[in-house]
């Protein structure tokens, strides 16, 4: 019989706080063919710094998984399906996540990878256009759609904060402007 209280859940993760200032809770348990899931979430700035940055950090997130000082693009890709490993990084002015998927035995190669994803990311200029078409294109296809409509409406009402500020909900043609502005000098300053 499981206690579902509070105090009972808490207790079963293992919590661990490296010299590196990490916070760290992990929980086993038995998974068909080992399989492990991990989320690596990282909290940047202040509501101050982050100020009018929104757009900026939404390129550097996209920007993580387009090269590094050690690995193309497709090094990185051929290295994960090497691994077996599902990656996926994301950015935004609040933070950076990290979603891996992959073996018990694999998982200190895919984190090892993903570290440096994460912290020596090297910006190309041409993955950089590629990216900043991609995310324009991808906004103008919701420009029409009812259902994105409505989610930035509703994301309005719940979300009343002034432009500039990080929670601030921008319209299809607000962030088409702010992406169409953004740099790759902002983005490598950001990161």
């Amino acid at each position: 019989e499981f206690d579902p209280s509070p105090a009972n859940i808490d207790a079963r993760p293992e919590r661990i706080s490296p010299a590196t200032g990490l916070k760290l809770a992990l929980l086993s348990k038995k998974t068909r063919g080992s399989t492990v899931t991990a989320t690596l979430t990282l909290r940047l700035g202040s509501e101050h710094s982050l100020r009018n940055q929104s757009a900026v950090a939404f390129m550097v997130g996209g920007m993580l998984m387009r090269g590094t000082s050690k690995h193309t693009r497709q090094q990185i890709t051929d290295e994960l399906n090497r691994l077996q490993a599902r990656v996926r990084v994301n950015g935004s002015a609040t933070g950076a996540t990290a979603s891996i998927e992959t073996t018990r035995d694999k998982l200190p190669a895919v984190m090892t990878l993903v570290a440096e994803l994460l912290r020596e990311s090297n910006f190309p200029v041409s993955e950089f256009e590629l990216l900043k078409q991609e995310r324009l294109a991808a906004i103008e296809q919701q420009r029409s759609e009812p259902q994105s409509l409505a989610m930035i409406a509703l994301q309005k009402q719940l979300n009343p904060y002034s432009k500039g500020d990080v929670r601030y909900v921008s319209s299809t043609d607000e962030s088409i402007s702010e992406l169409n502005s953004v740099t790759l000098d902002q983005v490598k300053s950001f990161y």
